[in-house]
C-alpha cells in the first residue's frame, strides 16, 4: 500500500509537473500575442498620426497658397492706389499751378487796364515837363510838376511796369507802331531811329506799344 501510494504520487507528481510546462507556454504565448496586439496598435496610431499629420500639412500650404494670392491681390490694389493718389497730386500740382498763373495774369491784365487809364496822365506830365524846360529849373511850378511825374514813375515801377525803349533796335512790331520812316546814312534798314509815344509793358503784357520813327532805305 505504501508502494502504491509512491507510485501515485510520483505520477501525479509528473502530471502537475506537465501542467507547469504547459502554463508556461499559455503564458508566454498569452505574452506575445499581447504584445503584437500593442504593437499592431501602436502602429496603427503611429500611422493614423502620421496620416493626420499630412493632412495639416496640405491643409497649412493650402492656406500658404492662399494667402500668397490675397498678399499679390493685396499688392495689386495698393499699387493701384498709389498710381491713384500720384495721378491725383499731379492733377492737383497742375491744378494749382494753372490757377496761380491764371490768378497772376489777371491780376496783371487788371493792373494792365489801370496803367493804361494813368499813360495818358502821364503824357501831359510829360508835355508839360517838355515845356517847362525852357522855364528856370528853380521854378515851383515846374518842380511840383516833377515831383508828380516822379512819383507816378515810382509807382508803376513797383508795379514792374517798364519803359519800351527801342531806340536802335530792330523794329519789332510786337512792342512798336512804325509811324514814320526816314532814310538815314550809317544806319541799318529797320532800325529804330526815334520813339514819338513812349509804350510801357508790364512783365511780358504789353500795355501800349512804343509809336517810332524807322529807317527805310530808298
Amino acid at each position: 500500500m505504501g508502494r502504491g501510494m509512491k507510485e501515485s504520487d510520483k505520477v501525479k507528481k509528473e502530471k502537475d509537473s506537465g501542467n507547469g510546462h504547459d502554463n508556461e507556454i499559455l503564458s508566454a504565448f498569452e505574452k506575445m500575442k499581447k504584445n503584437l496586439s500593442e504593437e499592431k496598435i501602436v502602429k496603427k496610431s503611429s500611422s493614423k498620426k502620421k496620416i493626420t499629420e499630412e493632412l495639416e500639412i496640405e491643409e497649412l500650404v493650402s492656406e500658404i497658397d492662399v494667402l500668397r494670392k490675397e498678399l499679390g491681390d493685396c499688392k495689386n490694389i495698393e499699387d493701384d492706389y498709389i498710381d491713384r493718389i500720384k495721378r491725383l497730386q499731379a492733377d492737383y500740382d497742375n491744378y494749382r499751378k494753372r490757377t496761380i498763373k491764371e490768378h497772376l495774369e489777371h491780376i496783371k491784365r487788371a493792373n494792365k487796364d489801370l496803367v493804361s487809364k494813368l499813360l495818358p496822365i502821364i503824357d501831359n506830365f510829360e508835355l508839360a515837363l517838355d515845356a517847362g524846360l525852357k522855364l528856370e529849373k528853380d521854378d515851383d511850378f515846374y518842380r511840383g510838376i516833377k515831383m508828380i511825374h516822379d512819383k507816378l514813375i515810382e509807382v508803376l515801377e513797383k508795379e514792374n511796369v517798364t519803359v519800351i525803349e527801342p531806340v536802335g533796335e530792330e523794329f519789332d512790331p510786337k512792342i512798336c507802331e512804325a509811324a514814320v520812316t526816314e532814310a538815314v546814312e550809317d544806319v541799318d534798314e529797320g532800325k529804330v531811329l526815334e520813339v514819338l509815344r513812349k509804350g510801357y509793358m508790364i512783365d511780358d503784357f504789353v500795355i501800349r506799344p512804343a509809336v517810332v520813327k524807322v529807317c527805310k532805305k530808298n
